[in-house]
């Protein structure tokens, strides 16, 4: 039978006396190491945080889990197991300080990861999977970047991070992180310049990023550019229903509509929803919309929405397709999931990258117009 750690089966014990629930992320003191890293695993995998919570209960629960990851780790890596088991472990440990780092941002969490990709860097020097965590981290800073107003001194220090990863092995950059970074240099080029920022960093990495050996960004460039001959223009969306039912946008004119382009399998997409339901359940008494463009089976998209309790519209590409209409992905380039457009009261694309407080900073500056709107026809 499997023990507990004295502080933990101490914790178990008032919980049971106080009648709450027992916690469950408890580390076994009679497994391998092996052993240890596979029954976090299962742990994990077996309960999800639930899609029902509020956004604390949600990011509380995710912070027990990282800091159980980052636990069992320790106690696995403690009787120093060889290759290949340790790297593995090593890796399992970043996942939870990244956790950690992506939700809190604490100083404290932040210097914990640099120092442990630091040491990853010395214990794993020419791991693929080292190199991935640090793109990973990388794409961490660049969201917190994009989301205030950088300084100069910011911009460098990106740079600097990111060309060093450049110039290590090739490796395939995440979707995510190459869209971040397109966003990332345009806002450089507009915000930055006007602050004296010398144009090289931005045209040295835009270079890097548009030669062949990164293709990735290719695609990514290819979506953005799409989208911005787009934006100002009428948004066309005709697809179908899961119920096999025809839908067109048109029918939420005078309405604010999120479209958002996701399927069944990102993982960021399903961690945004708690926020698009917060978000949808604000602003739809306002004329506020989301439609959903599901881009992979139909099968698995009625099964994410009753999971998640997805309150919204939902157009499958799939049947779409079938039904010989136009491809609404095609058609605006979508090449990275979640991809967010917001379309204004008059059907207009008026933000191709309407994602996170982004999203909500659009609509605020939307429904604040319609407010201006509503004074001046009353005068």
């Amino acid at each position: 039978m499997s023990g507990q750690l004295p502080a933990q089966q101490l914790s178990a014990q008032q919980s049971e006396k106080t009648g709450q629930t027992t916690d469950i992320y408890v580390i076994p003191t009679d497994k391998t190491p092996k052993e240890l890293l596979e029954y976090a695993q299962k742990l994990l995998q077996k309960n999800p945080v639930p899609p029902n919570l509020s956004q604390e209960e949600s990011l509380n629960k995710f912070i027990r889990q990282a800091k159980f990851i980052i636990e069992i780790a320790d106690t696995a890596l403690s009787s120093k197991p060889k290759e290949p088991l340790r790297s593995q472990i090593f890796m399992f440990k970043f996942q939870g300080l990244f956790g950690l780092a992506k939700v809190t941002d604490t100083p404290e969490i932040v210097q914990q990861l640099e120092s442990y990709l630091n040491e990853l860097d010395v214990l794993m020097p020419k791991s693929r999977e080292a190199k991935k965590a640090r793109l990973l981290d990388l794409q961490r800073q660049i969201d917190l970047f994009v989301r205030k107003n950088p300084t100069q001194e910011e911009f460098e220090r990106i740079s600097k991070i990111f060309l060093s990863l450049l110039q290590r092995e090739p490796v395939d950059f995440p979707n995510g992180f190459a869209l971040n970074f397109i966003e990332w240099s345009e806002i450089a080029e507009t915000k930055l310049k006007k602050k004296g920022l010398t144009e090289a960093s931005v045209k040295e990495l835009t270079a890097i990023l548009q030669s062949k050996s990164l293709p990735v960004y290719q695609e990514m460039l290819k979506q953005v550019n799409s989208a911005t001959k787009s934006l100002g223009q009428e948004f066309i969306l005709q697809g179908v229903l899961l119920d096999g039912k025809q839908f067109d946008i048109k029918t939420f004119r005078g309405k604010v509509v999120l479209v958002d382009f996701f399927t069944s399998w990102c993982v960021p997409c399903i961690e945004e929803l708690p926020r698009l339901k917060e978000i949808y359940a604000q602003y739809r008494d306002q004329g506020f919309e989301i439609v959903g463009v599901g881009g992979d089976k139909p099968e698995a998209l009625k099964k994410m929405i009753g999971d998640h309790n997805i309150p919204w519209t939902v157009v499958s590409e799939t049947l779409t397709i079938a039904k010989r209409l136009p491809s609404i992905e095609r058609r605006y380039g979508i090449k990275v999931y979640p991809t967010m457009f917001l379309i204004d009261r008059d059907g207009k694309l008026v933000n191709s990258n309407a994602r996170g407080q982004r999203l909500e900073a659009a609509l605020k500056r939307q429904f604040l117009e319609d407010l201006e709107n509503l004074k001046q026809q009353k005068n």
